[in-house]
């Protein structure tokens, strides 16, 4: 086994094999372990990201339970129910004017009031108006029970609500009457 000092010390098959074992060694940690790490690092990620989610709950139960249990509560006879109408082409027209002179009296000013058009045409037999209007968030609910009480006011489907420079809230509000 031992040559001289031109010979190896250790035999080529030795080496061979040593060689191997270290290809082996290395595929294992480029193949197994590093992708194994990363989504463990991933998953760790997403862990952090619920458990944050699951505090937010907790700090927001209370408040959701007590809205449900308003919600659940029965509704105070505030008056009767107004009766029910449909818009006629000549009503839409001056409803634009009706909802900012509405919005006026609750503190808000309206920005726009644009009416879907393909609503327009429809069998639905419904009208879908897009409002913007500007003022504190406080006086916005006034206006929505004013819009609600209209007697062709069929639902509301979205309200979105931004906060604006200079102080106060931007709400896009959008509607659905009932049109002939």
């Amino acid at each position: 086994m031992k040559k001289g000092k031109t010979g190896a010390l250790v035999p080529a098959q030795s080496l061979v094999l040593l060689a191997l074992c270290a290809a082996g060694i290395v595929g294992f940690l480029l193949l197994v372990i590093l992708p194994a790490d990363r989504a463990s690092a991933e998953l760790d990620r997403e862990i952090a990201a619920l458990t944050a989610r699951v505090e937010e709950q907790k700090v927001l139960a209370p408040v959701f339970k007590t809205l449900f249990e308003k919600a659940r509560s029965p509704v105070k006879a505030g008056g009767p129910a107004p009766v029910r109408a449909k818009l006629s082409r000549d009503d839409i027209a001056a409803l634009p004017k009706r909802l900012q002179e509405m919005a006026a009296a609750h503190r808000l000013a309206v920005r726009e009031v644009v009416p879907d058009i393909n609503t327009l045409t429809d069998a639905s037999g419904r009208l879908s108006m897009k409002i913007q209007a500007q003022g504190r968030f406080a006086d916005l609910r006034g206006f929505l029970l004013d819009v609600g009480a209209l007697p062709f006011f069929d639902g509301l489907e979205e309200v979105d609500v931004r906060g604006v420079e200079g102080g106060g809230e931007e709400a896009t509000l959008k509607v659905w009457l009932a049109r002939e």
